[in-house]
C-alpha cells in the first residue's frame, strides 16, 4: 500500500510544544521494508489477516481464578505456564501468530528503579513463556503504556512530570521523554520480545496549556510516532502495533493523524470499531488511506473475570465475531488483537476456536469454522447432531447478545474489573433490564433442557455436562437478582 505523505501544516498547527521537534513533516523511515523482514515475509493474499493476534493481561487466560488478588494480578506460576503452553499449541493449530501480553514486567506502575521490576525468578518464568511461544511459531509482544498506564509511581517521585492528570506524564515536559526512553530500553533489553503493542490513551492525556493546543488525535499521534521512531532507530526489526483504547476514529478530522501514525507502525487497532459509528462506510475509506495494517478487537467478547470460578458463565460469541471478522476482511482489514479467552469455560473455548479459524481463513464461511470446532471439541460426527449443536450454541449466544447493541465491538465485563475479590454479575445486573433478565432466564431453561437432550448423542459427555453446569450457575445468579 502506498504511503500517504501529509505535510505538517495540513495536519497540525504550530505550537511551542516540545514534541514539535519530531520533524513530523518528513518522510517516515523505511518501515515497510523492515516489516517485510518479520515472520510474514511475503505480502498476504487478498483477504488474509496478517496480524492474527491474541491480547490480554498475563492471568486473563488462567484455568484457575485469582480470587483474592488485586486486579490486574501478576501471578506467574507453574500452573499458569502450563496454561500458556496449552494456549500456544492451540494458537499454532488455529492460526494465531502473535500474542500481546500485559503484565510481563509490572501491573499498574513501574518502580522508579525500573530494572528492579523483574526479579531473577520472575525473569526465568517470563523467558520460559517466551521460549514456549517461539517453539509454537507465535511472536510475543509486550503491552506498553505510552506516557501513561504504568507511570504513577514515577510521577509521584517527580511531580514536574505531571500537569493535571496524575496518571499521565506531560508530553511537553522534556524529562517525560527521558523516562519513556528508560522504560522502552528496559522492555527490549530484558526479554527477547518480538515487538510491542502501544497504548497512549487509556488513562487520558495531559491537558496543560501547551498540550491543549493539540486535538486528542494529534496529541496521541505525536506520542506514538515519537515512541515508534525511537524503537525503529534501535530495534528496526521489531513489530510495532498501536492499540487505540481510549482513542476514537470516527471523526474525519482525525484521519490525518491516523495516517501519520500508520507511516511509523505495522498495525493499528481500532479497539471498539469506532470508525463505523457515524458512517458505516467510513472504515473502508480509512483503511485505504493508511500505510499500515488495520484491525479491531474482533467484535463482542467476554472480558476474562479474574476472580470468578470458570463455570459461572456461558456466553459464546460466534455469529457476531464471525460476521465482524469477515466484513472487516472484505473491507481490507488485515489485523486483529482478539482478547484472551479462558479455555476452561466452554463458551470461551469454542469462541476462541471460531475466531482463530476465521482470522486464518476468512474466505471460508464462519459457519463451517463453527461446525469444525464443534466436531473437534465434542467428537460429534453425525450430521444431525452437529446441526443441533450448531443451533444450540448460536441460540445461547443470541439469548444474551440480542439485548446488546448489534454493532457492539469490545469486551463485556462479567464482574467489576478493578477489584480484589469476586464481584457481582454486572453483565446481568447492569447491562440487562429486569425484563431482559427475565427473558434471558426463560431462554436458559430451554437451553438447559436442549443440552440435556443432546448429552446422550455427544461422545465427549463431560464437556457437555460442563455446559449444563455453567447454565445452572447463570440461573443461580439470575435467581439471586430476581
Amino acid at each position: 500500500m502506498a504511503k500517504n505523505t501529509i505535510g505538517r501544516r495540513t495536519w497540525i498547527k504550530t505550537s511551542s510544544l516540545g514534541l514539535a521537534a519530531l520533524a513530523l513533516g518528513q518522510e517516515a523511515p523505511a518501515v515497510q521494508a523492515e516489516l517485510n523482514n518479520q515472520d510474514a515475509s511475503a505480502k498476504p493474499s487478498q483477504g488474509v489477516f496478517k496480524h492474527r493476534g491474541y491480547l490480554g493481561w498475563i492471568t486473563d487466560l488462567a484455568s484457575e481464578p485469582d480470587a483474592n488478588a488485586v486486579w490486574p494480578s501478576m501471578r506467574l506460576n507453574a500452573a499458569l505456564l502450563e496454561d500458556y503452553q496449552q494456549t500456544f499449541h492451540l494458537m499454532q493449530d488455529l492460526g494465531f501468530n502473535e500474542i500481546s501480553v500485559w503484565g510481563l514486567y509490572v501491573s499498574r506502575a513501574w518502580p522508579v528503579d525500573i530494572r528492579s521490576s523483574v526479579t531473577a525468578e520472575r525473569g526465568r518464568k517470563v523467558e520460559k513463556l517466551i521460549d514456549t511461544a517461539h517453539r509454537c511459531n507465535v511472536r510475543v509482544y509486550s503491552g506498553l503504556g505510552v506516557y501513561s498506564w504504568g507511570f504513577d509511581e514515577i510521577i509521584k517521585a517527580y511531580p514536574k512530570l505531571n500537569r493535571g492528570n496524575p496518571q499521565a506524564m506531560c508530553a511537553s515536559e522534556s524529562e517525560s521523554w527521558s523516562w519513556m526512553q528508560k522504560v522502552i530500553d528496559f522492555v527490549f533489553d530484558r526479554f527477547a520480545l518480538d515487538g510491542v503493542s502501544l497504548q497512549s490513551a487509556d488513562q487520558g492525556r495531559c491537558q496543560c496549556k501547551p498540550c491543549s493546543g493539540y486535538s486528542d488525535a494529534q496529541y496521541h499521534a505525536l506520542l506514538n510516532v515519537r515512541v515508534s521512531e525511537y524503537i525503529r532507530s534501535r530495534w528496526p526489526k521489531k513489530t510495532i502495533g498501536v492499540n487505540s483504547w481510549g482513542m476514537r476514529f470516527e471523526e474525519a478530522e482525525s484521519q490525518p493523524s491516523l495516517v501519520k501514525i500508520s507511516q511509523h507502525v505495522d498495525y493499528l487497532i481500532d479497539v471498539h470499531d469506532t470508525s463505523r459509528r457515524k458512517d458505516p462506510s467510513y472504515r473502508k475509506q480509512l483503511i485505504g488511506s493508511l500505510a499500515c495494517d488495520f484491525g479491531t478487537l474482533g467484535g463482542p467478547q467476554v472480558e476474562p473475570p479474574q476472580h470468578w470460578a470458570r463455570d459461572r458463565w456461558f456466553l459464546p460469541t460466534l455469529r457476531r465475531v464471525g460476521e465482524h471478522l469477515q466484513q472487516l476482511s472484505n473491507e481490507g482489514g488485515r489485523a486483529c488483537e482478539y482478547f484472551f479467552h479462558i479455555l476452561a469455560n466452554p463458551g470461551d473455548e469454542i469462541s476462541m476456536r471460531l475466531a482463530g479459524r476465521t482470522l486464518a481463513d476468512p474466505n471460508t464461511p464462519w459457519e463451517k469454522h463453527l461446525r469444525d470446532s464443534i466436531e473437534e471439541l465434542y467428537g460429534v460426527s453425525r450430521r444431525s447432531t452437529q446441526d443441533a449443536m450448531v443451533q444450540f450454541f448460536l441460540d445461547a449466544e443470541d439469548a444474551y447478545f440480542r439485548h446488546v447493541d448489534p454493532g457492539f465491538c469490545g469486551t463485556l465485563s462479567l464482574e467489576p474489573l478493578v477489584n480484589d475479590r469476586p464481584g457481582p454479575p454486572v453483565y446481568l445486573s447492569k447491562t440487562l433490564t429486569a425484563q431482559q433478565r427475565a427473558d434471558y432466564a426463560k431462554e436458559l431453561v430451554t437451553l438447559k433442557s436442549r443440552a440435556e437432550g443432546l448429552l446422550p448423542e455427544v461422545p465427549r459427555q463431560p464437556k457437555m455436562t460442563k455446559i449444563i453446569r455453567c447454565i445452572e450457575n447463570v440461573q443461580g445468579d439470575l435467581a439471586a437478582l430476581a
